[in-house]
């Protein structure tokens, strides 16, 4: 099998349960860029160099057409592997298949966090984002967007140090679109500022990319084959999409990372952000967020009422 030209793939099919509505439940995909640890040292069944053409072939041979192969300049030695759509019922359902896919690539030879060049870009469908709620209430797209834009700026700098990726790969490939304003000690997001920015589509290279017709992309991951890595960050995805479909919300980033994970994926959560200084006193983590409108209208109201981070809009009834 030929490795696809970057881009070249249109025959797309959502995978999803029999019962499940679209306009309900989003569907994402994600794109998994690998290289090659070592040319000279990297061998399948004892003997053979690997190269990316062979792991495309394998991949194809194991997985069928849930995975698509394709070449990335900007990578090296490498692949990107792209997923077919998919509900999160749909993934949930289906764990053993993603997670071997992650050990055939270390078994090949193949590596996505060592050398700072793979991410992991996640895509979430647009449709879902202006479908319904869970209360059987119309979403309005540009509210739904410009949560999670909000969610991904408020907590920038601890979205930095989950994402695992240097300073120089986070500012060249994602980097925020606003900074943080600091008054009196108190940090928050001005909200003329994040509703510009929730309609900006001039450039891609940010940790949301709003640039594509039918989805929106997260890119601000580094790669990674370790599964358990993998799984808490497509989860924490998940928790910000679902969480940006809310309205009258309040949330922190201490329930986007650990909502939704059993005990051993949490424990391994913990660990991780630990490591990473994400639960330090002085992070953010578990300061709230506010997803609702306000009356207030000085900046003094909003810090009596300890409203500090308040979204330019919530999810409008149509």
């Amino acid at each position: 099998m030929t490795i696809l030209n970057y881009h070249g793939f249109r025959d797309w099919a959502v995978r999803k349960d029999v019962n499940e509505d679209l306009k309900r439940s989003f569907t994402f995909g994600f794109e998994l860029e690998v290289t090659l640890n070592d040319d000279s040292n990297s061998v399948i069944d004892g003997s053979n160099s690997v190269t990316p053409t062979m792991l495309s072939n394998k991949i194809k041979s194991k997985f069928g057409k849930l995975f698509v192969c394709e070449r990335d300049g900007s990578i090296g030695n490498g692949v990107e592997i792209i997923s077919q759509p998919m509900t999160w019922k749909w993934f949930m359902n289906h764990l053993d298949t993603f997670k071997e896919l992650l050990n055939l690539c270390v078994e090949s030879g193949f590596d996505s966090h060592t050398g700072d060049l793979c991410g992991l870009h996640v895509h979430i469908g647009r449709e879902a984002l202006c479908g319904f709620d869970n209360n059987n209430r119309s979403l309005n797209q540009d509210s739904v967007i410009t949560n999670i834009n909000y969610i991904m700026e408020r907590y920038q700098n601890e979205l930095f140090k989950f994402s695992r990726r240097t300073l120089n790969s986070y500012r060249h490939w994602c980097s925020s679109r606003t900074d943080l304003i600091d008054l009196n000690g108190h940090k928050f997001i001005d909200k003329e500022r994040i509703g510009e920015a929730s309609n900006d589509i001039t450039d891609r290279y940010y940790s949301l990319n709003l640039c594509n017709e039918k989805t929106i992309e997260f890119r601000f991951l580094r790669g990674t084959l370790k599964w358990e890595t993998f799984f808490i960050s497509l989860n924490l995805l998940k928790n910000i999409v679902e969480n940006s479909r809310k309205s009258s919300h309040v949330i922190t980033l201490e329930d986007l990372i650990f909502n939704g994970l059993d005990d051993n994926f949490k424990k391994y959560a913990i660990d991780y952000c630990k490591k990473r200084k994400i639960t330090d006193e002085e992070s953010d983590w578990k300061k709230p967020l506010f997803l609702e409108k306000t009356n207030s209208e000085s900046l003094s109201n909003i810090f009596r009422f300890n409203e500090l981070d308040l979204a330019n809009d919530i999810l409008n009834d149509e």
